[in-house]
């Protein structure tokens, strides 16, 4: 594959739209691609790091023992939580040697969450706040994302890096897109996930508009003081240079489906009312970004009832659950059937993130 790292983030900020889900089997559907895959589990609720990791991986990570501050320490380093230890010590620069742990069923490398990330949303909070300052360091410190990819492809170490957030428009989760070439929002078709959705396109206005004011002051003090301007914005991953860009691949659907005579299935009408009156947001979301006008709907995706539980039970993707793990008889079918629309929207993905 291309030393070319390309980076994704499935983001919404709403939950139970079943993001981890999907992405987690995005990620593992690039994998069977023969991409090297990187998952950093940026929700501090930690749920991909449950589902890809077994729990004798996660007890070398976050069990505690006779010294809690050790303990602590060693899940500290271990994770995500890590990488912005130097950022918590006032440097401008991540930690960059990351330890990651093998998802054998998913196929990908997993920098596993921690539930203190949520203390980093301050670290991020402060640090935009200063990087409208003009505070160069601050602004290095709101690109860790893009930091990190530039690491792992001077290391060619991945060919893509996904990350999943929590639902939130908070500091946090707009640090994690300015690393990220691309971006999809999984989402539901019900009423407060449309004014969530709503909310996510007003938001994306606001948010650019800030983030291009910030960039411009910083970018104009590095060129006066600097000569390093090209290498910093390198490292950064600066969208607006080098050809680079957040791209909107567009956004799922998790929707309920009831069988109907002969076989076939049909949306539950209470879902049906409002699926179509999402594109229209989606497109301000894209607009925003300066995308053309498109269709931007990934793909439906049919809520899989008990299977994501028993894919977590056995860390497994839903394509790889197999009779051992409890799914058997008709089971068996649901699960290609579920597959088998993961793997539609995956490959819209794909097309539209290595285009």
């Amino acid at each position: 594959m291309s030393s070319k790292i390309r980076t994704l983030s499935f983001f919404n900020n709403k939950g139970g739209v079943g993001k981890t889900t999907l992405s987690t089997n995005v990620a593992h559907d690039f994998a069977e691609r023969g991409y090297r895959v990187l998952y950093v589990d940026c929700d501090p609720q930690c749920n991909a790091t449950q589902l890809m990791l077994t729990e004798d991986q996660t007890a070398q990570i976050y069990a505690p023992d006779r010294d809690p501050d050790s303990a602590l320490r060693r899940s500290l380093a271990n994770t995500v939580y890590g990488l912005f230890i130097p950022l918590l010590e006032g440097e401008p620069e991540i930690e960059k040697n990351i330890h990651t742990v093998r998802s054998e069923r998913f196929k990908v490398d997993v920098l596993a969450g921690h539930p203190s990330l949520s203390k980093i949303e301050d670290v991020m909070s402060n640090a935009w706040q200063s990087a409208h300052g003009r505070e160069t360091a601050a602004f290095r410190r709101v690109h860790w994302a893009g930091q990190l990819a530039t690491a792992m492809e001077d290391q060619n170490r991945y060919d893509i890096i996904l990350f999943d957030v929590g639902p939130s428009l908070g500091p946090f989760n707009r640090t994690v897109l300015l690393g990220c070439d691309a971006f999809v929002t999984p989402t539901a078709t019900d009423l407060f996930s449309f004014h969530a959705f709503d909310n996510l396109s007003r938001w994306f206005e606001n948010w650019v508009a800030e983030y291009s004011e910030m960039q411009e002051a910083n970018i104009a003090a590095w060129r006066q003081y600097s000569n390093s301007f090209a290498e910093k914005s390198r490292t950064l991953r600066l969208h607006g240079h080098e050809g680079r860009q957040l791209n909107y691949l567009g956004y799922t659907t998790l929707e309920y489906m009831k069988k109907k005579a002969g076989g076939g299935e049909q949306l539950v009408g209470a879902f049906e009312r409002f699926r179509d009156r999402f594109p229209e947001e989606a497109q301000r979301i894209a607009s925003s970004l300066g995308q053309k006008e498109d269709e931007f709907l990934l793909g439906h995706i049919p809520h899989m009832h008990s299977m994501p539980a028993t894919a977590q039970d056995v860390h497994s993707p839903i394509a790889g659950l197999v009779g051992k793990d409890g799914v058997r008889g008709t089971q068996l079918n649901q699960r290609d059937g579920y597959v088998d629309k993961i793997k539609n929207v995956a490959e819209t993905v794909h097309k539209r993130l290595m285009s």
